[in-house]
């Protein structure tokens, strides 16, 4: 079984080599390596060819392409996977790392269950050190899918989990060129509204959570900010095509609320926030935190009540889905 692992690149030449280090030491061996150099302006490139003259075996699997012009991290996303032979694939970002036997342990679940999506923990790198690691969530699909939508309490990054290549092209879902902030949180959720899940109770992926340079730690500019609600606005509208029966709807609107949250946090107009969005809740509970976040409310108090009206919800969801 073939499995494709799609590296974006873009100004990581301080970890491009641990990372690089990292993916050419994997245990397992049928990997095709697909590299997107979206014209970083360093020496990102000549550092991972470096690197690769260690790993003779793997120069064959490799293949770097290159941008004409800078397209951003959902475009790079998508030229990446558009060139993707494998079976299944793994999206790992260029200034994290891979534990050595990550794709082996993935593989071997999705040759046991057959899955579209494995699921597995992470670790975080600060300091160059591995702190806390977080394990995947363990329990139904529904409950997970409430858990994602609903924002901040399971893992809705696009890195740490192995993909059927073909669950991209089944439903048509893709990477969204110039979604390049939150361009995790368009595609997720999504993908997981239709695909089979499992999991894999270990540490696939250490995620880098001190970078400044790195695609995954961008500023909140303007860009960024129409990027954000371009991204949930595109779940909402999905969510309300396929969702007939409404399963996912209190969720959803507690998504909403987390964003709005996110939007006062980063003085992101409201006015935009809802012509992007067009969210109207209809549950009483929600209805009345947007509002309260919309308004005047200090913004200790809002988070308060927002964070509490979500643990509730949590707790609802592990109990009863």
């Amino acid at each position: 079984m073939k499995i494709s692992i799609l590296v974006p690149i873009y100004g990581v030449e301080r970890y491009i080599a641990r990372c690089a280090e990292s993916l050419f030491s994997q245990t397992y061996e049928d990997l095709e390596y697909i590299f997107v150099d979206d014209r970083t302006p360093d020496h990102s490139i000549e550092i991972l060819k470096d690197v690769l003259q260690q790993f003779p075996e793997r120069q064959s699997q490799v293949t770097i392409l290159r941008h004409d012009v800078n397209k951003g991290l959902g475009a790079a996303r998508l030229t990446a996977l558009k060139a993707a032979t494998g079976d299944y694939l793994m999206h790992v970002d260029s200034d994290d790392e891979l534990p050595l036997q990550a794709v082996e342990l993935l593989a071997t679940k999705a040759q046991q269950s057959g899955a579209d999506i494995i699921d597995g923990g992470y670790s975080m790198i600060r300091q160059g050190q591995l702190t806390e690691s977080h394990r995947p969530f363990i329990g139904s699909k529904t409950a997970f899918l409430k858990l994602l939508l609903c924002q901040n309490i399971v893992l809705s990054m696009v890195w740490a989990r192995l993909y059927k290549r073909d669950v991209y092209s089944r439903y048509q879902i893709l990477p969204v060129p110039g979604i390049d902030y939150a361009e995790d949180w368009a595609i997720v959720p999504r993908l997981y509204l239709h695909a089979s899940r499992d999991t894999v109770n270990s540490v696939v992926y250490h995620y880098r959570d001190d970078s400044a340079e790195s695609f995954t730690n961008v500023v909140m500019s303007d860009k960024a900010k129409r990027s954000l609600l371009k991204a949930n606005a595109l779940v909402n509208e999905y969510y309300r095509e396929y969702d007939k029966e409404n399963k996912y709807r209190y969720a959803l609107e507690l998504g909403y609320i987390s964003t709005l949250r996110v939007a006062r946090n980063n003085d992101i107009d409201m006015t935009l926030v809802n012509q992007t969005l067009n969210v109207s809740c209809q549950h009483l509970a929600t209805r009345l935190m947007a509002n309260i976040m919309r308004s005047n409310c200090p913004m200790p108090v809002a988070s308060i009540l927002y964070r509490c009206l979500r643990k509730m919800y949590e707790v609802k969801v592990r109990l009863f889905s």
